[in-house]
């Protein structure tokens, strides 16, 4: 929007008014000559006062634009802070021993709501129903093994006993994500290789809650972030 210069019109129009009255024929009195040329000025105020008037409501009108549209994204900030997410995730073909699976990497976002982060999972295990496998948690490259304890064996269907877990087989485990989690990692611990592909059908399921990292603390996080 350009500037309005309204002092530049009015001297351009007051010499023009003068050197009309000194190139023609004085039909008119000096005083009535002055009077027209006060007529011209007051004429001129007022439409620079318009000007002036309609350049500040379009500034103000721009200003509440502007601090809704902020409003706006501090609103949707709020939305994108949090994460919800359910994952079921199959396990397929073959993993070498040692070797580990990135089952999720939830970063930007950390686990924050202590007990609202859960995993469960249908894997290998030994005849004493110990894991094949173990799930780690943490913010990458700093992992610590997590506890899933005792495969779950004991369960009902429509009333009647149901065997979760078949040892040597497969069993069922569950177990909460940590606070601050941000990487979830299926690692190799049988000393063998093992193929997922082979006897039952195995998976993880992963449900989270979760906040951007940049709220939460060190010690929500458990350290400084590496990404």
């Amino acid at each position: 929007m350009g500037t309005h210069c309204v002092s530049c019109e009015l001297k351009f129009t007051l010499n023009t008014i003068i050197f009309d009255y000194n190139s023609v024929d004085k039909k008119l009195s000096s005083r009535q000559y002055l009077v027209c040329i006060l007529i011209i000025v007051s004429m001129l105020t007022c439409t620079a006062l318009a000007d002036r008037l309609n350049i500040y409501g379009q500034s103000a009108t721009m200003s509440m634009m502007g601090n809704n549209a902020t409003m706006g994204q501090q609103h949707a900030k709020h939305v994108l802070d949090n994460l919800i997410i359910s994952e079921h995730i199959p396990l397929r073909g073959q993993l070498e021993n040692g070797d580990y699976v990135l089952l999720m990497d939830l970063t930007p976002f950390a686990t924050s709501v202590q007990g609202h982060s859960h995993i469960s999972m249908k894997i290998p295990c030994n005849e004493d129903g110990s894991p094949k496998v173990t799930i780690e948690t943490g913010v990458a490259p700093n992992m610590k093994s997590l506890d899933i304890g005792s495969a779950i064996k004991n369960g009902t269907l429509n009333g009647r006993y149901l065997d979760l877990s078949a040892e040597g087989k497969s069993c069922l485990y569950h177990a909460e994500l940590p606070k601050g989690t941000t990487d979830i990692v299926l690692a190799n611990i049988s000393n063998k290789t093992l193929s997922f592909d082979d006897g039952p059908y195995y998976s993880v399921t992963i449900t989270v809650h979760g906040t951007a990292i940049e709220h939460l603390g060190a010690n929500e996080t458990g350290t400084q972030m590496t990404h």
